[in-house]
């Protein structure tokens, strides 16, 4: 039975009960944190930015693709960074992983991190592909 609230102004508010078992359910996220451009073979971080955000992609879409997804199911780019410096270099890089569905993106700056030569930290969140969902097309 649904119920009326008048307003002062004579507008009126449809009160409607919740239901307990709402449709609504969260989209199931996955987020890959603490992506670093360390390399692998010596341990150590390369001395420019570049190359650290790349490894750390590199990294983080590996890890995706293990989860069976790629590149365009990433919703949201965090970058953490040292400064950002070198950072324009890195556009075509980023624009030929994430051009086609460009997910939100957020720059942070922080004074230092933990390791030495560090220069960056990137966080992808990303959602798996629904039943429902449709390619992008290959023109516009």
């Amino acid at each position: 039975m649904e119920k009326f609230l008048w307003t002062k102004h004579d507008h009126f508010v449809i009160l409607a009960p919740m239901e307990e078992n709402m449709p609504f359910r969260p989209s199931p996220e996955v987020h890959i944190r603490r992506l670093t451009g360390v390399d692998t073979t010596t341990g150590q971080f390369p001395t420019e930015l570049f190359p650290q955000i790349r490894q750390a992609l590199a990294t983080g879409i590996a890890r995706l693709g293990q989860q069976g997804m790629t590149a365009e199911n990433v919703t949201r780019v965090t970058f953490t960074l040292r400064e950002t410096d070198g950072f324009s270099a890195c556009f075509p890089l980023l624009n030929d992983l994430f051009g086609r569905t460009c997910p939100a993106t957020t720059l942070r700056l922080v004074k230092q991190f933990d390791r030495d030569g560090q220069l960056a930290e990137i966080e992808l969140v990303a959602l798996p592909a629904q039943a429902d969902d449709t390619p992008f097309p290959d023109t516009v």
